[in-house]
C-alpha cells in the first residue's frame, strides 16, 4: 500500500509528534506545545487498571528493571523504551474495556450507514493485540448503537490535535453526551469517532491524562482516550491499535521532523512506525517492554564473547523470542526472528528472516529530544533496524518501507555488525533460526 499525499503525509507526521498529550510532573514543550503541568499521582496505578491475564504464563505489565538487558527509564516521563510509568499509562494486560463513542455535531451529521461501516471496520482491531500479545491482552471492545449529540460546531475542538486541554474538552463533550445512556464505570479507554463531514478532525490521536486530570462520569476518573479523524479511511482498524499503543506507552518510532525521511529508522517492521506495511507486528523488545514475554525467553547478553542461540518465530507463543546485547547505558541491540504469521502477512514487502536492531532511551517519541525539541534530521530515533543491505531498496514497496524490506539475514552465513556486536545466521531449523552473536 502507498502512502497518502505529501501534504496528508506531513500533517500527520507533524502532530503524531503530539500524538498523546500527557500531563507530566513537569510543564514540557514538545514540538512547540506547551503540555500542562500535572496533579501529582498518588496511586501506584491507574484505577480500574486491569490484572494480568488470568492463566497465561506471560506476567503483567512490567513497570521496573527486573533485567540487566532492560535500559532505565529516562528522567523525564514521555513515551519511551524503558520501563513503563503505570501510574499514568495504561497496563496492556489482562482485559481491557473500552467504549466506541460515536458523535456528532450541530454542523455535521453523519449519512447512513456510517456508524455500521465504522464498527465493522473497528471490530479486526483486538485481533492483532489477542496475537501479538500471545493471548496476555484482552481488548474488549464495546460499540454504541447511536449518534451522541454534541450541542456545538465541530470547530470549537479545533485545538484538538495540539492542546492537551481542547482535546480533553472534546472527551468531556463525548462523554456527557452519551452518559444517560453508557455505564462508563466498565471501561479504562474511550474512543470518539465523529462523522466524516466533520472536517475539523483529520487526525487521529490518543489523549492521556496523569491522575487526577482525567474525565470524571459515573465514579471513575476516565484518563486514557483515542480521538479519531478523516486519516482512519486510510490507515483502516490498524489506526486503533497504533494509538492503543501509546496508550501502552509505547513511542511512535517514525520521525517528527517535517524535513527527514519519516521512516527511515524502522521502516515497516512495527506497528509503531508504519501502519499500513506489511510487517504490522510489534517488536520483541515491545512485547517485552510490555510484559508479553517473560525474561526466561530473553537471551541477555552483557558480556563479550561469542554465542549460539534458537530464536523462535515472533509470531509464534512459545521459547526464545530474542537475544539482547546490553551495549552501554541507556543502549541495546537486539536480535528476533521474523517468520510469516498471523500478523507478519506474506508479500513480496515482506522479508522473513533474522532481523537486528538498536533501542535506546536517549530519546522519546518519534525522535524527540528530553525537553520535546524537534529531533534532528537522521535521528537517533528510539528504535533503528540495523540494514544487511544499505542503499538496495526493494522498489516495488512503498517509498517507505522500500529501504529496510531486505534488512533482514535470511540465508545461512549473512552477517550485520552494529555498535561491536556482529549477528550470524548459522542454521534454519523449519521456521526456527540459530544465531551466532558476538559482542567484543
Amino acid at each position: 500500500m502507498s502512502e497518502p499525499a505529501n501534504d496528508r503525509r506531513s500533517r500527520r507526521r507533524m502532530w503524531t509528534s503530539l500524538s498523546v498529550r500527557v500531563r507530566t510532573a513537569l510543564a514540557v514543550v514538545v514540538a512547540g506545545v506547551l503540555l500542562a503541568p500535572a496533579v501529582p499521582a498518588t496511586a501506584a496505578s491507574p484505577a480500574g487498571a486491569p490484572s494480568a491475564a488470568g492463566g497465561s504464563a506471560v506476567g503483567a505489565a512490567r513497570s521496573t528493571l527486573v533485567s540487566p538487558c532492560q535500559l532505565p527509564t529516562p528522567a523525564t516521563g514521555w513515551q519511551h523504551e524503558g520501563p513503563t510509568n503505570y501510574a499514568t499509562w495504561l497496563p496492556p494486560s489482562g482485559t481491557v474495556r473500552g467504549i466506541v463513542l460515536f458523535v456528532d455535531f450541530t454542523n455535521a451529521a453523519p449519512v447512513a450507514g456510517e456508524l455500521a461501516g465504522r464498527t465493522s471496520m473497528f471490530s479486526a482491531a483486538p485481533n492483532v493485540f489477542t496475537q501479538a500479545s500471545y493471548g496476555a491482552l484482552n481488548l474488549q471492545l464495546t460499540f454504541d448503537t447511536a449518534w451522541r449529540h454534541i450541542l456545538q460546531p465541530h470547530g470549537n475542538f479545533a485545538g484538538y490535535k495540539s492542546s492537551f486541554t481542547t482535546q480533553r474538552s472534546y472527551v468531556a463533550a463525548a462523554v456527557a453526551a452519551a452518559n444517560a445512556a453508557i455505564d462508563f464505570s466498565s471501561y479504562q479507554i474511550v474512543y470518539v469517532v465523529p462523522p466524516k463531514s466533520a472536517t475539523t478532525f483529520d487526525i487521529s490521536p490518543a489523549w492521556v491524562a496523569a491522575p487526577g486530570g482525567g474525565v470524571t462520569a459515573d465514579g471513575v476518573e476516565l484518563r486514557h482516550a483515542v480521538t479519531f479523524g478523516q486519516d482512519v479511511d486510510y490507515w483502516g482498524y490498524k489506526i486503533l491499535n497504533h494509538e492503543t499503543g501509546h496508550l501502552f506507552g509505547l513511542p511512535d518510532l517514525y520521525s517528527y521532523n517535517n524535513a527527514d525521511s519519516i521512516h527511515r529508522a524502522v521502516g515497516g517492521w512495527d506497528l509503531m512506525g508504519l501502519i499500513s506495511a506489511s510487517a504490522p507486528d510489534l517488536f520483541a523488545w515491545h512485547k517485552w517492554k510490555a510484559g508479553w514475554l517473560t525474561d526466561s525467553q530473553i537471551d541477555c547478553r552483557t558480556t563479550t564473547g561469542s554465542a549460539s542461540t534458537v530464536l523462535t518465530p515472533l509470531g509464534a507463543a512459545g521459547g526464545t523470542k530474542a537475544v539482547v546485547v546490553h551495549t552501554g547505558g541507556n543502549t541495546a541491540v537486539v536480535v528476533e526472528n521474523r517468520q510469516v504469521s498471523t500478523l507478519d502477512v506474506a508479500s513480496g514487502c515482506f522479508q522473513a528472516g533474522v532481523l537486528v536492531y538498536r533501542v535506546t532511551t536517549a530519546v522519546f517519541s518519534g525522535g524527540a529530544w528530553p525537553g520535546g525539541n524537534v529531533p534532528p534530521i537522521g535521528g537517533p530515533f528510539p528504535v533503528e533496524v540495523v540494514d544487511r543491505t544499505p542503499g538496495l531498496d526493494v522498489t516495488t514497496c512503498s517509498a517507505d518501507e522500500k529501504a529496510l524490506v531486505n534488512a533482514t539475514l535470511t540465508t545461512i552465513g549473512h552477517t550485520v555488525t552494529y555498535g561491536g556486536v556482529t549477528v550470524q545466521l548459522t542454521n534454519t531449523l523449519g521456521n526456527d533460526r540459530e544465531v551466532s552473536v558476538t559482542v567484543v
